[in-house]
């Protein structure tokens, strides 16, 4: 697996993540139709746009099957972040869930899986 591909790829899960954080904070504060509301969401649209031409770039220069499953690494990550701030408990079952996105990451993106 190319560096490039998975650096690329990572920080549009990184501005995904940040961009749900952003929003989330506005919306808890009741801050949406607000000054710092407005800058959140002009924020979220312009990484949003960001995202788009990263992505726009790895599919010109990787295969879509190679390099789109990495951006579930999302969903462990939120989960993380949850629980840091208190917004979701350890459950074994979730655990389990993140296990299987992170070895089904691992195994996608093996070179000798190939049938």
């Amino acid at each position: 697996m190319e560096i490039k591909k998975v650096l690329m790829v990572l920080l549009t899960v990184f501005i995904t993540l940040f961009t749900a954080i952003l929003l989330n904070y506005s919306a808890k504060n009741n801050l949406l139709f607000s000054m710092v509301g407005i800058s959140s969401i002009i924020a979220v649209i312009l990484l949003n746009f960001l995202k788009f031409k990263i992505w726009g770039y790895i599919y010109k220069q990787y295969h879509l099957s190679e390099s789109y499953p990495l951006i579930t690494l999302f969903f462990p990550l939120i989960y993380l972040i949850a629980i840091l701030n208190g917004e979701a408990t350890i459950e074994i079952t979730k655990v389990v869930g993140v296990s299987f996105i992170l070895v089904g990451i691992f195994i996608m993106n093996t070179k000798n899986n190939r049938i």
